[in-house]
């Protein structure tokens, strides 16, 4: 990728999606929004929890997504680089990731975003997702060069609200789900028991990186006492099965478990789950590029999104009391115009993300040249986050 393309899709990211008022990248650009914060639902609203108690659809439902991306993408780009100028980037992400880490009322509650007309609205309900990406990147903070002992101190301490928030409510009472803000169990908190594979390791590596972090071995036992179950069912996860996001946070998830585990039989009984997924993945990633860059893939990264207060809401259920209306992704096109491209970045980060993995040449290729298909004046999503994070991830791999 040549300098002016990297500037422009850069631009597009923190210059669209990025808010400087939270430190957070939103989700996408309503028709007529000059910035993807432009048009969120107000304070008030988020209040009454309209349209939803989690924000699904209103553009401020992926911030901790984002900002774990993003924040691996600058730290790989000062791997590649060593510019230290990259360090006000960093800064910047991790203001946006410890205001989010701080603003509930319940400590350890880790919104999906926060509103930047005061700072401080957001949903009652988030998601472990949401804690996966936040955990990956402070993780990723945490061990670079470029993160103040004063940043770091402000880590350990978001870290321990975490993970004591974890321990008090992932039990078997509350279906071993974390609960939302307002003590009930929401759609997507579940950390143990009945899980797919992927999500096995989200628990044990919040455990893993709080003792590590803080140096309290009450963590290292709670760690030991999910790690050995969780690799197990870890290892039935079939490479290239779910969506690329699916497979981003299971390679964050074991990266960072391989990373901070000084047990070998860890590494060598992960590695080849890593291994597998990279050239799965990656393959993906590849396909992905091909499918998009044609005219009808022009035609579908060009359509426009309209404001969540146009857009179609579906009832899907009641949980915990409330209930929960989502869009309809027809009325989103995100099939069309967000996933696919999110894929090409994504499938390239899992594939950059594996120790000892080498990106083809090809998949590079196509990854630049699905970077500069896209026309960044007309493109309404987030997905660009992810084709910088893939970017980045494979320049540092190359330069180590």
């Amino acid at each position: 990728m040549n300098d002016t393309l990297t500037e422009r899709l850069e631009r597009f990211v923190w210059d669209k999606l990025f808010d400087d008022r939270t430190g957070m990248f939103y989700n996408y650009l309503a028709d007529g929004a000059s910035r993807a914060s432009d048009g969120l639902p107000s304070p008030d609203l988020i209040s009454r929890m309209i349209p939803n108690p989690g924000g699904y659809g209103t553009g401020m439902e992926d911030c901790m997504l984002n900002a774990g991306i993003m924040m691996d993408a600058v730290l790989s780009q000062y791997e590649a680089v060593g510019d230290p100028a990259l360090g006000q980037k960093a800064a910047c992400i991790w203001r946006g990731m410890k205001l989010c880490a701080s603003v509930s009322p319940q400590s350890g509650f880790l919104p999906r975003g926060v509103s930047p007309d005061d700072c401080m609205s957001h949903y009652i309900d988030t998601s472990r997702d949401q804690y996966t990406n936040w955990i990956y990147g402070a993780f990723r903070f945490y061990a670079s060069p470029l993160c103040e002992e004063e940043q770091r101190e402000s880590i350990r301490r978001c870290l321990r609200a975490m993970a004591e928030k974890f321990e008090r409510e992932v039990t078997a009472e509350n279906d071993w789900s974390f609960l939302r803000e307002d003590g009930q169990i929401g759609i997507v908190g579940k950390m143990w028991g009945e899980l797919w594979p992927h999500e096995y390791l989200r628990l044990p590596m919040l455990y893993l990186l709080t003792w590590k972090a803080t140096g309290d071995p009450h963590y290292r036992d709670l760690y030991m006492h999910y790690r050995d179950e969780a690799i197990d069912k870890t290892l039935q996860f079939v490479p290239g099965t779910g969506a690329t996001y699916v497979g981003v946070q299971l390679q964050f998830s074991m990266l960072l478990v391989t990373e901070l585990d000084d047990d070998v039989s860890v590494r060598t009984r992960l590695y080849p789950l890593m291994h597998a997924m990279a050239d799965a993945y990656e393959a993906l990633s590849v396909r992905c590029a091909e499918q998009l860059m044609t005219p009808q893939g022009k035609e579908w990264l060009e359509i426009p999104y309209a404001s969540w207060e146009k857009s179609r809401f579906r009832y899907a259920g009641c949980v915990g009391g409330l209930g929960y209306f989502v869009p309809e992704p027809s009325d989103f096109r995100e099939h069309e115009s967000y996933y696919p491209l999110r894929a090409v970045g994504e499938g390239i980060m899992i594939a950059a993300s594996c120790p000892g993995h080498r990106v083809s040449d090809d998949a590079l290729d196509r990854l630049c040249r699905m970077a500069a298909f896209v026309d960044y004046d007309r493109h309404r999503t987030c997905a660009p986050i992810a084709l910088l994070g893939g970017y980045w991830k494979t320049m540092a791999n190359r330069s180590s």
